[in-house]
């Protein structure tokens, strides 16, 4: 291999880090939007909602960056194979962990409206779901950065357990709705929690889809997580 050669591989690698890179600070992002949502949530604590609500302006800026230097190296590079497969789950997991950090940013945007001191049971599956999500999204992110095909495997069937979370926390609150009808409008917002804990889960077996993909080419089984009405 030439001098030119060697450089413009060199180029190449260096580029592919910076995209790895990003895509890792953006997960890293999200995980703290997540956290800080429900913390603001639990607390009542309405600056810390206003800051992941700021927050969220950054993470969407970079997102568009990854997306813009994939596409960018496409067109310069024209990969094939691996590296082009690189790219493309480049592109779908920014775009993946831009929407889960948006449903964090609604989670925060409803913290102000949330003003009822809801049962224990109600706040402690609230808890439990935000744990067994934010693990999904950790876990998704390091198998993202180890090519870790087994992880990112494991990741998908612990996502039956955030949607069986969120169907017992529906029926917990329809309950609550007949048995304090002066609250159904509080527990409504708490509903809406609930389904963008689910969602966040849903996405993070949609990245570990395209982990798998990125490390074997196997086509992702992306999940639809249907029309999002994310407005708090």
């Amino acid at each position: 291999m030439n001098g030119d050669a060697k450089h413009t591989v060199t180029a190449f690698d260096d580029e592919l880090e910076a995209l790895r890179a990003n895509i890792l600070e953006l997960g890293w992002r999200t995980s703290l939007a997540m956290t800080d949502a429900i913390s603001a949530l639990e607390n009542r604590d309405q600056a810390l909602a206003r800051q992941v609500v700021t927050a969220d302006r950054e993470t969407d800026r970079l997102a568009a960056e990854v997306e813009a230097a994939a596409v960018n190296i496409i067109a310069r590079r024209a990969p094939m194979a691996d590296d082009l497969r690189v790219l493309v789950s480049a592109i779908k997991i920014a775009a993946l962990l831009e929407r889960t950090a948006d449903y964090a940013k609604n989670i925060a945007r409803r913290v102000p409206s949330i003003t009822a001191k809801f049962p224990k049971k109600l706040r402690m599956v609230i808890g439990e779901m935000n744990d067994a999500a934010q693990a999904m999204l950790s876990d998704v992110v390091k198998a993202y950065a180890e090519a870790d095909v087994a992880l990112a495997n494991e990741v998908c069937v612990r996502d039956d357990a955030v949607d069986d979370m969120h169907e017992a926390l529906t029926a917990m609150l329809i309950e609550f709705m007949i048995e304090s009808p002066d609250q159904i409008s509080q527990a409504a917002h708490l509903l809406f929690v609930s389904k963008h804990l689910e969602r966040i889960g849903d996405q993070a077996t949609n990245i570990a889809e395209m982990v798998s993909y990125m490390a074997t080419g196997e086509q992702p089984r992306i999940r639809d997580t249907g029309p999002d009405r994310l407005a708090a």
